[in-house]
């Protein structure tokens, strides 16, 4: 019975320790977000690769339960991760929106309302990589 304990446990330790897998990338920069307004806002990113149908819309509540994770401060900003191989692929297939919205808005009025009604503070659009470093990777609200 020892003998197979052995056995199993070699097994398992061959198996983890050969297995390959695959390595995510690692973040190779950021955005930035920057709110230079007296009022906290919400940043929200759409991302669209070209279909066939131009139209897009925003159908889900983008944030689930968790708003805050996606609030700048007033006076503050926000680093998000990027990985450029990652975003130059989808540049290369469609463009990247970011939105800010006013936090107390995103509280009280309903995220159906907001998107048919495009109530927004500001929208920001980038068509190619060069779009990103023409900003410096920063973005800025007003």
């Amino acid at each position: 019975m020892k003998k197979y304990i052995i056995y199993f446990i070699s097994v398992i330790l061959l198996i983890s320790l050969t297995g390959c897998p695959e390595e995510f990338p690692e973040n190779d920069g950021f955005i930035e977000f920057v709110n230079n307004s007296e009022e906290d806002i919400v940043r929200y990113g759409v991302d669209h690769r070209i279909q066939s149908d131009t139209t897009y819309q925003i159908v889900l509540f983008p944030w689930g339960d968790d708003v805050e994770s996606y609030k700048i401060a007033k006076g503050t900003s926000y680093l998000y991760e990027i990985y450029s191989g990652n975003i130059k692929d989808l540049l290369n297939e469609g463009f990247l929106q970011y939105y800010f919205l006013n936090y107390d808005t995103v509280l009280t009025v309903p995220w159906e309302r907001i998107r048919d009604e495009n109530i927004i503070l500001k929208k920001v659009y980038f068509e190619t990589w060069e779009d990103l470093e023409a900003c410096n990777f920063t973005i800025t609200y007003p």
